[in-house]
């Protein structure tokens, strides 16, 4: 049994994806090197969740490239990635993407907004009218689809507050609900099958202040469920919900002193 994992290089002068296959007993190993066509922002880890992104029901690999304000497709393979596009993100320092049944929006961090294109087999093409400007301040941190694909989350770590766009079947966002975050500087989430969101905060980046709270996504609302339950850690960033939806793990940034590797356990 093996898997495959990919992530991104993020080097100024020219971003790269880095394949690994994870094999039954957990080891991995580096089966490839995939330049991406466009330049990462430079810094030793992109700061957002889902800037590297399956898509396609695995046929296609989404990644952002900040450092140049694009969005590489690649078709994905055994051992391989073939490179099939590298095309304008539609804004800025994009650093965060997701797909539902085709439809992608990606995240541009500078002068802040949403854009929306179509995957194909080619590649990508943009939805016409779909560009959404976020708020200025709002410092937005990822974006994700709901399970359904009927709405889009946004986490604006500046605003301390989390958005719902419904997405309608032209794949155009409507207006967004906003949902106070239980804690402050809300950053990575993933989603339960259910429509139970988990977002990590990262609390301003105090130490020893991290925490996750988890909320209910159904019939275009957001519903808070449990409230800021820490772990002693700081700066959380990421997280993932295993696939039968009992845990979430969550992981701190490696810029701060704690070990990056050690991630906390919540139940769901």
């Amino acid at each position: 049994m093996s898997d495959k994992i990919y992530v991104q290089s993020n080097e100024a002068d020219g971003n790269r994806v880095l394949a690994f296959r994870r094999d039954g007993d957990g080891s991995l190993t580096q089966i490839g090197s995939f330049t991406t066509g466009g330049a990462g922002s430079g810094t030793p880890h992109l700061q957002s969740q889902g800037s590297v992104v399956l898509a396609g029901g695995g046929s296609h690999l989404l990644v952002v490239n900040a450092g140049s304000g694009q969005l590489s497709v690649f078709a994905t393979g055994e051992d391989e990635l073939r490179l099939l596009q590298t095309t304008l993100s539609g804004g800025g320092a994009p650093k965060s993407v997701t797909e539902h049944s085709g439809l992608v929006y990606v995240l541009n961090t500078e002068g802040p907004s949403l854009s929306g294109l179509r995957l194909s087999d080619e590649g990508l093409e943009p939805v016409v009218d779909s560009m959404r400007a976020l708020p200025d301040g709002s410092d937005p941190a990822q974006i994700g689809f709901t399970p359904d694909g009927t709405g889009i989350v946004v986490t604006n770590r500046g605003t301390d507050s989390i958005a719902l766009y419904p997405v309608d079947d032209s794949g155009q966002l409507g207006e967004p609900v906003e949902q106070p975050s239980s804690g402050p500087t809300p950053y990575g989430f993933a989603f339960r099958n259910d429509g139970t969101l988990v977002v990590t905060e990262a609390f301003g980046a105090q130490e020893g202040k991290a925490a996750a709270s988890s909320y209910l996504v159904r019939n275009g609302a957001i519903t808070p469920v449990s409230g800021s339950v820490g772990n002693g850690r700081s700066e959380i960033c990421w997280a993932v919900v295993t696939k039968d939806g009992r845990y979430a793990f969550t992981r701190t940034s490696p810029t701060v002193q704690y070990p990056a590797t050690r991630s906390a356990k919540t139940a769901v």
